[in-house]
């Protein structure tokens, strides 16, 4: 018995959309690319709250307003970069550093972020 398909194909045929790569999407020089995951809330009122996943991008040239991760008296930070009256500051929004040279060195800037959420977990059943 020869069996044929009949019909008209699907008009969705051809219109398929493509999966989403993140890698694609995020990841622009693999090899000076990062990820780290942020500790503190000290960035959170710039949309980083703790937890946060960062994507760090070690080949990126910071500019003002980029949000760079730096190594301060031996510590690593988030921070935005920005100038103020001539300075180069790094801050939180309300804490700043101002870089010491020699000590204060920038590791690249984050280029994308990554937010888990959660459930409140505060009401009561």
């Amino acid at each position: 018995m020869d069996t044929k398909a009949t019909g008209f194909a699907s008009p969705a045929q051809g219109y398929e959309e493509q999966t989403i790569d993140l890698n694609r999407l995020l990841i622009h020089n693999p090899p000076a690319t990062y990820f780290l995951r942020l500790e503190s809330n000290d960035m959170a009122e710039l949309g980083l709250p703790k937890g946060s996943l960062l994507i760090l991008d070690r080949s990126k040239k910071p500019g003002p307003n980029s949000i760079v991760l730096i190594r301060h008296d031996g510590q690593l930070y988030c921070r935005l970069l920005i100038k103020k009256g001539g300075k180069t500051l790094f801050t939180t929004g309300k804490v700043d550093i101002t870089p010491i040279p020699g000590e204060t060195e920038i590791m690249g800037v984050i280029t994308a972020s990554i937010k888990e959420y959660t459930l409140y977990d505060g009401f009561s059943h």
